[in-house]
């Protein structure tokens, strides 16, 4: 009975602290990107990168309405855009935090510029080149200038692209008609050209089953901006395009 006691104790132990299957990894960053599709009205801005409250997001998309600036000069021009928007990189990497997978954040220049060593020890993120053949739901996909989570890749149909698959992303691009339309679900994307050559293929080490990254020994590169502390404000729900 002692013995039976024990050997119950410790597995409580020794599973407390475990970290999820890649199975499970996988559901949960995947259930981030969808929430936050479907939860959040966000704009893009270059430079974006945190989720405020309700009235931020407001203020932001009223903001950029109202001015228009190019891109690159929304987050100087429009304050209030940096409470509440986000940029491609700071999507992925507030994915990866809301489905508690560790994951320091790093911009689309050091995804392709570091060595496949360094983002794995760095960044815990295992370089799969652009070999579209080993891809899974919730990898990375590194175009030039731009990132997005692959939500599902689907099966081949003769006489269309070889390798088609839905994608979730912050994108200003040109399917954005307004502000608050940051966060987009594209479907059937060709993901060999969807946003220019793919360039790199990178999954979580949780999500790859393979040890945890240490922690680095210097700061990142490109360290993030403080994100808000404390749990996220629940926000609108996005107005759907008719």
């Amino acid at each position: 009975m002692k013995f039976c006691v024990l050997a119950i104790l410790l597995m409580v132990l020794t599973g407390a602290g475990e970290a999820p299957t890649p199975a499970e990894a996988r559901t949960a960053l995947l259930a981030a990107a969808s929430k936050l599709l479907d939860e959040a009205q966000i704009s893009y801005v270059y430079g974006g990168y945190q989720v405020g409250d309700s009235n931020d997001c407001k203020l932001c998309n009223d903001c950029l309405t109202a001015k228009s600036p190019t891109p690159k000069a929304r987050l100087k021009l429009c304050p209030s855009c940096q409470r509440c928007s986000l940029d491609c990189s700071h999507f992925a990497e507030l994915v990866h935090r809301e489905a508690g997978v560790p994951y320091p954040y790093l911009d689309t220049s050091l995804m392709l510029s570091l060595s496949a060593a360094a983002l794995k020890s760095r960044y815990g993120l295992v370089d799969l080149g652009p070999a579209l053949a080993k891809v899974e739901a919730g990898d990375l996909l590194v175009y030039d200038g731009h990132v997005v989570v692959l939500e599902r890749a689907h099966a081949y149909v003769p006489d269309l692209p070889r390798y088609r698959g839905d994608v979730v992303h912050a994108t200003g691009g040109k399917d954005i008609k307004r502000p608050g339309e940051g966060i987009q679900r594209e479907r059937f994307v060709d993901l060999e050209t969807f946003r220019g050559p793919l360039r790199r293929i990178l999954r979580h080490a949780a999500l790859a089953g393979v040890a945890p990254m240490p922690k680095p020994a210097v700061a990142p590169a490109s360290p993030p901006k403080p994100s808000p502390s404390g749990p996220r404000p629940k926000l609108r729900k996005v107005e759907k395009r008719p």
